[in-house]
């Protein structure tokens, strides 16, 4: 069987083109909304975990969401209790940490995954108290004073449009330049070069910037020597849920945008195009909406509820950008690598099986026949697993690229 779309011969049982990735069963449209990351799901689906996380499958992917779930129970009864201090400090670095740990799980730079993640985290996580500091410490601290406690009571009258401007527009703006930095050196690398590299970069350096930024905010919790409070613990609740998956991912998933943007399609990064532009005037406008949005809402009855729920709307878009910016890029590079002779460093190089649906993957696939997957989205953990085992000196001798 031939592909329509890049001519390369298929088995006759192939679903999916193993170069391109392709429908071969039915429409286009079949592949068009099957997300190549992760088969089972469609690419507007809001899926966080696969979306963040794309060098997970679907058992890994599971492990991960459940360990965070438990976690946020466990943080939201700390809040109940009373426990302030503890609870906003597990909120603010839940979703990094355990981006950490899937980074180095997934041993996804196998020559140094250690000096690469600490190195991510803490620069950018130093970088955040500086920036928090000069705002909310330094130089505006009086205007940050009129979002403080008791603030709302006068209603919207009462919301001072200089703070605003400071704060909600200003601040986010320079905080997601920062945020990009890191993300965008490191892209540079040859061997970080790929757009799923960019997007992991960018999730890890806007969630380390909010955790940081969260401790340099709420600083006086540590600071004021009650370790256990019984006061307003039901709007605490709601700002823990906010800080701990809200406006952990907000961050995250804006900045991953614009430096997967960076990375850009196809092999080595794009740099400074006008398509990194435009997605890292899309990360900053994102956050600036979500700021308006908690702010603008915190002068407004329930208004920490109704910041929550704004939060999750614009994480939903933030979200099916991300999937929708991979899915072409997986689709475009893979075409542009077909059109080339030889192979890609990001093909197979033996008979394997797909960590997704465990059915053979051909020599030199980018894609699996049976459910679409992509193979730039499998981990090296995952390709070390499912090659046979006779396979394996030989598959050892191809990683040294890498899958990114």
């Amino acid at each position: 069987m031939t592909c329509p779309k890049c001519s390369t011969g298929n088995p006759e049982v192939a679903f999916f083109c193993h170069r391109c990735g392709s429908s071969l069963k039915g429409s286009a449209s079949g592949r068009a909304g099957t997300y190549a990351v992760q088969s089972s799901e469609g690419v507007n689906q809001f899926a966080l975990i696969s979306t963040i996380m794309p060098h997970t499958n679907r058992e890994t992917a599971d492990n991960y969401r459940w360990a965070m779930i438990v976690s946020a129970v466990l943080i939201v009864a700390a809040t109940a209790f009373g426990l302030l201090p503890v609870a906003v400090a597990a909120a603010a670095f839940l979703i990094p940490l355990a981006y950490l740990v899937y980074i180095y799980d997934v041993n996804l730079w196998e020559d140094a995954p250690a000096p690469v993640v600490i190195g991510l985290f803490f620069v950018t996580g130093g970088l955040s108290v500086l920036v928090s500091l000069v705002f909310y410490r330094w130089v505006f601290d009086d205007q940050f004073a009129s979002f403080g406690p008791g603030s709302a009571r006068g209603g919207i009258e009462s919301l001072s449009i200089p703070a605003l401007l400071i704060f909600a527009v200003l601040l986010p703006v320079v905080a997601e330049l920062v945020k990009n930095l890191p993300g965008a050196l490191l892209a540079r690398m040859p061997q970080f070069d790929d757009m799923i590299d960019g997007l992991t970069f960018g999730v890890a350096a806007g969630t380390a910037y909010a955790a940081f930024e969260t401790l340099v905010v709420f600083s006086s919790i540590f600071t004021d020597g009650e370790f256990r409070t019984e006061n307003g613990l039901a709007t605490w609740m709601v700002v823990i849920v906010n800080l701990m998956v809200v406006k952990s991912l907000v961050y995250g998933t804006a900045t991953g945008i614009a430096v997967a943007a960076f990375s850009g399609k196809g092999e080595g990064y794009d740099g400074f195009t006008a398509y990194y532009v435009k997605n890292l005037a899309f990360a900053m406008g994102a956050n600036v909406l979500y700021w308006l949005g908690v702010r603008f809402a915190a002068y407004l009855p329930y208004g920490q509820a109704l910041g929550l729920i704004w939060g999750f709307v614009v994480l939903a878009v933030l979200v099916i950008r991300i999937r929708v910016m991979l899915q072409a890029a997986l689709l475009e590079a893979a075409i542009e690598d077909a059109a080339k002779e030889g192979h890609s460093k990001r093909d197979t190089f033996v008979e394997t099986f797909c960590p997704e649906c465990e059915n053979m993957l051909l020599v030199g696939a980018q894609f699996c026949i049976a459910c679409g997957s992509s193979v730039r989205s499998t981990s090296h953990q995952a390709r070390r697993h499912m090659h046979p085992a006779e396979a394996v000196p030989q598959a050892s001798e191809t990683t040294e690229g890498g899958v990114a």
